[in-house]
């Protein structure tokens, strides 16, 4: 009976031990998984970050350029500016006042 219950002892232990094995490397999977996916992340999370930095720059670049646009067309807009272009590009010329007609709402 002794010889039995030595057995048993000693199969339970070998089984303890198994266990334990089994939760060791199913902790350590879970650990090499988990640092796994925090390099993924942090590596997704400074693509993104450089991603994001260089549309700020773009967003800026085109304010700029946005800015001149409005100073360009600003300036064309001047009657100075118009009625050069209508004589040098189009042919046009300003009216003799004998050719100018005036309407009046009366």
């Amino acid at each position: 009976m002794l010889e039995k219950a030595s057995q048993w002892l000693e199969s339970q232990q070998a089984q303890a031990r198994q266990r334990h094995w089994v939760l060791f490397f199913t902790l350590l999977l879970a650990i090499t998984a988990t640092s796994i996916g925090v390099v993924i992340t942090t590596y997704n999370t400074r693509l993104l970050l450089n991603s994001l930095q260089q549309l700020v720059q773009e967003q800026n670049h085109l304010q700029v350029e946005w800015g001149q646009l409005l100073l360009e067309q600003s300036s064309l807009v001047a009657q100075g500016q118009v009625e050069e272009i209508a004589i040098s590009q189009l042919g046009m010329a300003v009216p003799s006042m004998d050719k100018v007609v005036v309407f009046t709402g009366d």
